[in-house]
């Protein structure tokens, strides 16, 4: 396994995933933390662009997905995220954590998260 990878960290998400009628209506708070793997040493050795993962492209196209999408599970809203990265953006192994950041859970004042990763 290669042991560099490119880490996007806090990605806000507002999307509307949740059991309750209201969370997938409304929608609300998700972090995301997203780690590639791919071979970056063109990249390394000769500043050539075109040999790394466009970040700012992977964020955009995870965000503007969340606006129409909508769920009732979080390892669902996942399995969108690696699809979308994988088909798209095609690196070796990817590993996301997605956060519902206030999950309405009477009495949890804390936060929820699925752990993913995807390899070739």
């Amino acid at each position: 396994m290669k042991k560099n990878f490119l880490k996007i960290e806090k990605v806000e998400l507002w999307a509307r995933v949740g059991v309750l009628e209201k969370e997938r209506e409304l929608g609300q708070l998700f972090n995301l933390d997203i780690l590639l793997w791919s071979n970056f040493d063109d990249c390394f050795e000769n500043d050539d662009i075109k040999a790394t993962l466009d970040y700012s492209l992977i964020i955009h196209r995870v965000k503007s997905h969340s606006k129409n999408f909508s769920c009732f599970t979080i390892e669902k809203y996942s399995e969108e995220i690696i699809k979308i990265i994988q088909s798209e953006f095609n690196p070796d192994r990817i590993k996301i954590i997605l956060t519902k950041c206030n999950p309405p859970i009477d009495g949890f004042n804390g936060k929820v998260s699925i752990v993913r990763f995807f390899e070739k």
